[in-house]
């Protein structure tokens, strides 16, 4: 069976939980399947673990237009390529579009997982302007033909049934992410922490994310000043 997983970040190109998610889960289904990854950007290696890798850059005559429309233009290219792929899996808005055309194109099923949703990001119109439309355009009309929707929690299983209505509830399955055993454990030296000022011997309360308004880092600092003094706020 041939997969071809699209998705805009893959390593070393990685600034987000969705390019984390779409590498792991691609050093997974490697050994088991026929895989493709397909991602956007400069020239990867093009073996990871077994998986067989193509990046695809901006094309050049889009260089000076929008950011939602030069996404766009990857998705076009990457299209040609998928063809005789049994199943595309897309992840994020950004290659939903390349696995809802190519499920068009080659009749396969497009499976999408959920990251994020246009829906709940409106500040984006304040990064793309008119491109907004476009990316939200792009999400719904391959949420709402998707073969199946993979939610990587009940509340975001939730939020997609919320934002978009038209879906099948029975097409969107919650599958949580995965821990390799063998890769994270418990690390009980606490150089790190000392490095870095944290005082291991103290309560703390840990951010791990991007600061930005999607991670809603604000109300963890509003709740911060609830905390008692003898616990520290690690960001």
């Amino acid at each position: 069976m041939r997969v071809d997983i699209l998705s805009k970040e893959f390593p070393p190109a990685i600034y987000g939980g969705a390019g984390v998610h779409v590498a792991e889960l691609s050093r997974v289904l490697a050994p088991l399947v026929d895989l493709n990854v397909r991602c956007f950007g400069e020239p990867r290696e093009p073996d990871f673990h077994g998986a067989h890798v193509t990046a695809y850059p901006v094309p050049a005559e889009l260089d000076a237009a929008n950011a939602a429309v030069q996404t766009l233009g990857v998705d076009l290219t990457m299209i040609q390529d998928i063809e005789g792929a049994d199943l595309v899996h897309s992840h994020t808005w950004y290659a939903n579009m390349g696995g809802h055309l190519s499920s068009l194109m080659y009749d396969i099923p497009h499976v999408l997982s959920a990251h994020s949703l246009e829906p709940l990001r409106p500040w984006k119109a304040e990064q793309l302007g008119g491109g907004y439309r476009i990316s939200s355009f792009a999400e719904k009309t391959s949420y709402e033909a998707a073969a199946a929707i993979i939610a990587v929690s009940e509340g975001m299983r939730q939020d997609i049934l919320r934002s978009y209505p038209n879906v099948d509830p029975g097409r969107v399955r919650t599958v949580h992410n995965g821990i390799d055993v063998s890769q994270w454990h418990q690390d009980r030296d606490t150089d790190v922490l000392e490095e870095y000022g944290i005082d291991p011997a103290r309560p703390s309360v840990v951010f791990v994310g991007r600061v930005t308004r999607q991670k809603g880092v604000p109300y963890l600092l509003r709740a911060a000043l609830q905390l008692p003094p003898e616990v520290q706020l690690v960001l």
